[in-house]
């Protein structure tokens, strides 16, 4: 791991602790265990900081999102399969992430930082959006708002993983139980969301033009 992965990752430790005000740049400095001029030398500044680590933690996503696009040898539920998948596993793997994510988009102040986060988000939004609406172009799947069923699944998952405390409760389990580390759970919301898209998107036999 290099000296930027370490401040980054140092960075969001902190940053889910304390807040992005609540931490400074000494902090984050101290907790990489790297001179406090390093981060100004790679970062320039806190806020440069949490967009960079922002686009580290969505690059994988995003990854994937643009491979799918130009496969050929997937149908467009296929890949939206994939996309789910992709989505459960990452936001149930980075909780502490989607916090700060959360956090700051809420906040109403800094609106060139939530500009910068936001535009590194819908990267990944608008490259999933694209296989609906490909899928849409060629037949595959019903004439849909694309924009809103990908704000719909993605929320869902958001929704789920947002606090362990409600997601225990709405899954009536008991303390021992960790939504982030359960594989079952994973597996039952990808495969929920799956039957919702197919049922959401898939034109019925007949139909198809």
């Amino acid at each position: 791991m290099d000296k930027r992965e370490i401040i980054l990752n140092a960075a969001m430790d902190l940053f889910a602790q304390k807040g992005f005000e609540g931490t400074s740049v000494r902090q984050i400095a101290a907790q990489a265990q790297v001179n406090p001029a390093m981060i100004s030398y790679y970062f320039k500044t806190k806020e440069k900081m949490l967009e960079k680590l922002i686009e580290h933690k969505t690059a994988y996503l995003r990854g994937i999102f643009e491979g799918l696009m130009g496969n050929t040898s997937l149908t467009q539920m296929e890949k939206m399969e994939v996309v789910i998948e992709s989505y459960v596993d990452r936001m149930s793997g980075s909780p502490r992430f989607s916090h700060i994510i959360h956090r700051e988009l809420s906040l109403e102040k800094r609106e060139k930082l939530k500009e910068g986060i936001s535009g590194v988000l819908l990267k990944n939004f608008y490259a999933a959006t694209s296989i609906i609406e490909a899928g849409i172009k060629n037949g595959e799947f019903n004439p849909v708002d694309a924009e809103l069923t990908m704000v719909t699944l993605i929320g869902a998952i958001n929704y789920m993983f947002s606090s362990e405390i409600m997601c225990r409760k709405i899954l009536k389990k008991g303390k021992d139980f960790n939504p982030y580390t359960s594989k079952a759970l994973r597996e039952r919301l990808s495969g929920h969301l799956k039957q919702l898209m197919r049922a959401h998107l898939l034109k019925k036999p007949g139909t198809r033009k």
